[in-house]
């Protein structure tokens, strides 16, 4: 009897039929290799140019002109990486990541996406007997210059971006990058990006804005090296994190990216501290109004932001307007609560009752009469903050546990890499942002402003208001 290879193309062992299946087998290979060769010059034409270059100087000028060359060349890299590191992060150093790194991710992927559980199973078969069937597949890599590495993935028939997020930090460990997270991108296909250098790790600077935009006033840095703009028109803001996490500096932030148009009086900040002045007295001058005493005054101040409300939704509709637009005669207000638990949570009943009241009148009908609250807090439970789904945008700063992170950002904030509970005590301004009308989480840093800062802003503002004649408030 004859025994046949399953690896025959013909079921003979006469030569003939082995050299025609030799050709074929051959030729199958060329195809395949051509194939590949032209793949790998569009994903990684840097890589092909220096090979073809190095072989071409090579054959020309022999290998001793070409070592010395590329000696030089290396000697030319390292003193950039030296003397400027700067441009060199942001010019040579994604581009030497991307040539390395893309085959790498390429090589390991398929290995890391079966291990991490990236993969979709027969639900028809009992768990014991369910084999994978496809597992998500990398279909591009992008190393940006802020240290930011992003993975491209096309999910299988099954799979959903939400899938992703919950194993998105077990890959990024597979590749040694402690922090993950998702971004959206069209039906079909996520982004994983790892983050392996911290552009926030340095302290930011205030910017100084001539014409402060309501819609995206800058505050600091975000961590792909763009700034931070934060939306206050139509909007109202909720600020959460432990104490010493640097909500001070995202409220100093915005008042210093206000000062013109308060200068200008087209906007006002109105301010209550809880504290008795110990966190916003410092540069209390600032603030149109300023309230940090007992917490009847302060609630006599928002009820009085309240009535001011009521008359600019009046004067608006008898014009047929529905937005308000700011000016010197109705500025936009921002009213700036520090350490609301102390006024909705810790106050006498009565008070709770009148602030309740007051502030869920102000965020569910102050947003079109150009009025924004900003609040903030240590606990973002039910029990301290009633309304928190009434605040659009939220800022996460350092956490005291997870929960509370997805009590600030959503369900499913922490799954798709907003690790505010693990923030670094020594990172005070560091916070993850959820972006209005979206489900993107960015990581930000807020500017920080020294007490000699505030002090100057304050100055600044008030010698500016005094030179100014009082406008009368109008709609």
């Amino acid at each position: 009897m004859q025994n046949h290879s399953r690896n025959q193309m013909f079921d003979s062992d006469e030569p003939l039929a082995l050299i025609v299946e030799g050709v074929f087998r051959s030729l199958w290979f060329a195809v395949i290799a051509s194939f590949s060769m032209v793949r790998l010059v569009f994903r990684a034409p840097l890589l092909m140019v220096a090979a073809a270059s190095s072989l071409g100087a090579i054959w020309f000028f022999g290998w001793r002109w070409s070592a010395f060359t590329l000696a030089g060349f290396l000697a030319g890299v390292v003193i950039w990486r030296f003397t400027h590191r700067a441009s060199y992060m942001s010019l040579l150093q994604p581009t030497l990541s991307q040539t390395w790194r893309a085959p790498l991710y390429r090589l390991w992927f398929p290995h890391v996406a079966r291990r991490c559980g990236l993969v979709v199973h027969e639900p028809s078969l009992p768990s014991r007997e369910r084999r994978d069937l496809e597992a998500a597949r990398l279909l591009k890599v992008r190393v940006q210059g802020t240290g930011a590495e992003r993975l491209l993935l096309r999910l299988p028939v099954g799979m959903t971006p939400e899938d992703v997020a919950v194993r998105a930090q077990a890959v990024g460990q597979a590749f040694g990058v402690a922090e993950t997270r998702t971004l959206a991108s069209r039906p079909g296909r996520v982004w994983l990006e790892f983050r392996r250098r911290d552009v926030l790790k340095m302290t930011v600077r205030p910017v100084a804005q001539d014409v402060p935009d309501l819609a995206a006033l800058t505050l600091g840095l975000r961590d792909d090296g763009r700034p931070w703009h934060l939306r206050l028109q139509g909007t109202h803001v909720l600020i959460a994190g432990a104490t010493g996490a640097g909500k001070g500096s995202v409220l100093w932030s915005m008042v210093a990216g206000l000062a013109k148009a308060i200068e200008g009086r087209w906007v006002e900040v109105w301010a209550l501290d809880p504290k008795g002045g110990m966190e916003l007295g410092l540069g209390r001058a600032a603030f149109s109004r300023f309230e940090g005493g007992s917490a009847e005054a302060m609630c006599d101040l928002l009820e009085e932001l309240v009535e001011l409300k009521t008359r600019r939704s009046m004067a608006l509709s008898t014009h047929g307007i529905r937005t308000h637009v700011p000016h010197a005669e109705s500025p936009h207000i921002v009213m700036v609560i520090d350490e609301l638990a102390t006024l909705t949570a810790f106050a006498e009943r009565s008070v709770v009752r009148r602030v309740e009241q007051a502030l869920g009148v102000l965020l569910t009908q102050g947003r079109a009469v150009g009025i924004s609250v900003v609040a903030a807090v240590q606990d973002p439970g039910k029990d301290v903050v009633t309304w928190r789904d009434l605040f659009p945008a939220r800022v996460a700063m350092r956490l005291d546990n997870p929960i509370q992170v997805d009590m600030v950002l959503g369900d499913g904030a922490r799954e798709r890499g907003a690790l505010a509970d693990q923030i670094s005590e020594l990172q005070a301004g560091v916070a993850y942002v959820r972006v209005e009308g979206t489900r993107e989480i960015s990581r930000v840093r807020a500017a920080y402003l020294s007490d000699e800062d505030v002090r100057s802003l304050a100055d600044g503002i008030e010698a500016s208001r005094t030179a100014q004649p009082q406008p009368e408030e109008a709609a």
